[in-house]
């Protein structure tokens, strides 16, 4: 079960370091090459892009941004035991994303 919380009180979870990481967007961070500071950027400059409140795994929010050094970053938030989680993130495919903030229609 989750809670609902606004984006500007998960914002300040994030500045607090007050977040956890899924073992999933762990590994994906990895791979990506993805620190730890940037997610942190992308969470507190970016934009939520999506948001399902109603899912039945619990509320989520993806969120686009970019580091300090110009890398667009999408984050996939939610909420577990009153806390942030990042659920996955990932650098957007430039062939389903436009700008890395809209998608891309099907042809």
């Amino acid at each position: 079960m989750s809670l609902l919380m606004d984006f500007k009180t998960i914002q300040k979870h994030i500045s607090r370091k007050d977040y956890l990481f899924s073992e999933h967007a762990d590994e994906e961070r990895t791979k990506d090459n993805i620190t730890a500071q940037d997610v942190e950027e992308v969470l507190l400059s970016g934009s939520v892009i999506e948001e399902r409140l109603d899912d039945p795994r619990g509320e989520s929010r993806l969120v686009a941004g970019k580091t300090v050094l110009g890398k667009t970053i999408h984050v996939v938030i939610g909420i577990r035991f009153s806390k942030p989680v990042i659920v996955t993130v990932y650098i957007p495919e430039v062939m389903k994303w436009n700008r890395g903030i809209m998608r891309k229609r099907k042809a």
